[in-house]
């Protein structure tokens, strides 16, 4: 349980000054001091440890702006958070949890009276279904608010005027939990260097969350209302979040394409012409942008009519999905509900994705939507910039970062190609991926990213039908662009050797197979980076693989040994062309040449112990580890088979 709750902490403020209150022995203080932290902890007992402190002995205590403790039954560990959340000097309080009833509520409004808010990072999506109104999560994170700010804003004003907008974190219970964790899921998909929108950020403690949790580079709020504008700058405003007046139908202050990412949660039923509300997203999102939003789940009285006042529409997932299609790529929907509402006062906690089709009912909706990548897509051509690695490519010039100048449709990337950022759902994936193959100009990287997808879905389902087509689409794409001066075309002509490779072995033509891997082996990655060569020296390895079979060992051994002289050569490349430079570095560039030698070693290993196949085949695929080679499709499919055997048990526990 230390060690969790040291991984908690510092997960949170990282390695950090902090002083344990109420321990009961130092475990957790061990931990701390382990992962860097500057820790001390006080307790009834002694330790023979030099940061700990008897609470029996009158040893002054060093002052730390975060204080962690045990809460417990006794009124003494009550009077002890009250006590400490009067110290000046603390600014955050991280609780451990005793999992009894009759705490959360009492204590957390105790806090808020006090001047603290939740800390925006303390609920996560998979806390919010276990959580309950009386009772403190294993762990709870409170943050100190702004002193200025909490004496013009008390807690008890925001409550006054709940019914029209509040500060979620200053509040308890299922109804706020709702609410934050709504932007913990839009946070989820936030990708490094994102522009965030958060408009109709009321208080502002959405943008908080997203500020908290995400590498977004900017986060700005926008509310209609002025003096919300204003709580949320005196209390959640810093350096890359900011929050403005204006009206979500008409950003006008907002240029076109200049965001990466809108957050707008219960906003469009509150506004006469909401698709006007969803045509000003559209503009101003960049063609890879992404929006999340929330609405109402059919609230309606017995007349058909919304009860809340200050609502214009009724929606369902229809109404929602045809209002959005028009100007944005549907890519997932969520169902939430919460005990307390009026809609279902006793249902219970959930937020879980379902399929478009779905015909269940939930509170909210939630849906993920994409701009549309094609729409302006030649126009702003021009203006693309990639938001985490602007810097390297200005920096470095570094050839694998850039794509504006080698994409037709540089918007693409990060909507088709980005692993981690791509579309989240398969088969919209599958849908983009197969359009852009199909009318892409032929040749282009544009065209082979598609084939790749395409081929990797293929792999992934196992559609030993298709693979054969489709590798005849790969040797027309690789025959076209033998003469290429695209860097990225030829990364995409190494990618789907490799692939077609791969889809022959799914076809049984194993003959097919060892031509592709042979061919992807020994074509040139130079022109790109050294960190292709985790495809060609996966390919030299499927290859020996397959030699050996058929019992070959002499061109196994060639092969192999391809693989850990590519390694080599790529050891000794420019680090500009996959690392960049000290001052503005590609991240993933040194993690990838970790991977390529790491690959290699494989390879090294392999021509170590090559004779001891002969006698002992297990002893010698057990120091060879094959599921470092760019078995990508093999650990999807088995990451889906293990999600269907959980779903199975979760379906029949529930039975």
């Amino acid at each position: 349980m230390s060690i969790e709750t040291a991984a908690a902490i510092t997960r949170v403020f990282g390695p950090c000054q902090i002083v344990q209150w109420n321990a009961r022995d130092s475990s957790l203080l061990q931990e701390l001091l382990l992962l860097g932290c500057d820790a001390y902890a006080v307790g009834q007992h002694s330790f023979e440890n030099s940061r700990w402190i008897s609470s029996r002995a009158e040893v002054p205590v060093p002052h730390k702006p975060i204080a962690v403790v045990e809460v417990a039954a006794e009124k003494d560990a009550l009077l002890l958070i009250d006590t400490l959340a009067s110290l000046d000097h603390l600014q955050n309080l991280f609780l451990i949890g005793p999992g009894f009833s009759g705490v959360r509520r009492p204590l957390e409004n105790q806090l808020f009276a006090r001047g603290w808010r939740r800390h925006p990072a303390s609920l996560a999506m998979s806390d919010y279904e276990g959580m309950r109104d009386d009772m403190l999560p294993l762990h709870s994170i409170y943050q100190r608010v702004p002193a200025q700010a909490a004496a013009r804003w008390p807690v008890e004003d925001l409550l006054r005027e709940r019914n029209l907008h509040m500060d979620m974190l200053r509040e308890s219970g299922s109804r706020a939990d709702a609410h934050v964790v709504r932007y913990a899921l839009a946070a989820s998909l936030v990708r490094p260097g994102d522009v965030v929108l958060d408009c109709a950020c009321g208080l502002g403690y959405g943008s908080a969350v997203i500020a908290a949790t995400t590498q977004a580079s900017k986060v700005i709020g926008v509310d209609v209302d002025a003096d919300t504008v204003a709580y949320a700058n005196a209390n959640y405003g810093e350096q890359n979040v900011r929050f403005e007046a204006g009206d979500a139908s008409a950003l006008a202050h907002i240029p076109d394409a200049s965001v990466d990412f809108i957050v707008s949660m219960e906003t469009i039923e509150h506004v006469e012409n909401w698709k006007a509300v969803a045509k000003e997203f559209a503009r101003v999102l960049k063609p890879d942008g992404r929006l999340v939003a929330s609405v109402p789940d059919r609230w309606m009285d017995d007349t058909g009519n919304d009860p809340n006042p200050y609502h214009y529409h009724v929606f369902d997932w229809s109404k929602l999905c045809e209002g959005l299609a028009e100007d944005f790529v549907l890519e997932s929907r969520y169902v939430q509900t919460a005990p307390g509402g009026f809609k279902w006062p006793q249902t219970p906690r959930q937020l879980r994705r379902v399929p478009f089709e779905s015909g269940v009912e939930g509170e909210w909706i939630l849906v993920v939507a994409s701009a549309n990548p094609f729409a302006r897509a030649e126009e702003l051509r021009a203006s693309y910039r990639h938001p985490a690695f602007a810097d390297a490519l200005s920096a470095s010039g570094a050839v694998v970062v850039d794509f504006g100048s080698h994409y037709d449709n540089p918007w693409l990337y990060r909507t088709l190609v980005q692993v981690g950022e791509r579309f989240s759902d398969n088969a919209v994936l599958g849908r983009l991926a197969h359009w852009v193959a199909e009318n892409a100009r032929p040749g282009s990287a544009d065209q082979g990213a598609a084939l790749c997808v395409t081929g990797y879905r293929i792999l992934e389902r196992r559609q030993a039908k298709e693979a054969g087509e489709l590798v005849r689409r790969i040797e027309s794409y690789c025959r076209s662009a033998e003469d290429t001066t695209n860097p990225h075309v030829q990364r995409w002509r190494i990618s789907l050797a490799f692939l077609a490779g791969c889809l022959s072995e799914l076809s049984g033509a194993l003959d097919d197979a060892l031509k592709w891997f042979s061919l992807a082996a020994r074509l040139d990655w130079r022109s790109f980076s050294p960190i292709l060569t985790t495809k060609t020296i996966a390919a030299a390895f499927h290859a020996a693989r397959i030699a050996l079979t058929f019992e070959d060992e002499a061109k196994a051994l060639s092969f192999f040994q391809i693989g850990f002289d590519t390694a080599l050569e790529a050891a000794r490349s420019d680090p500009g062309d996959f690392a960049g430079s000290s001052e503005s570095p590609i991240p993933f560039g040194l993690a990838e040449l970790g991977e390529v030698m790491d690959m290699g070693s494989q390879c090294a290993i392999a021509i170590a112990v090559l004779p001891l196949r002969r006698r002992a085949p297990s002893a010698f695929w057990s120091r060879v580890n094959s599921k470092r080679f760019g078995l990508l499709a093999w650990n999807q499919a088995l990451e889906q088979e293990n999600a269907w055997l959980r779903n199975q048990l979760h379906q029949a526990s529930r039975r």
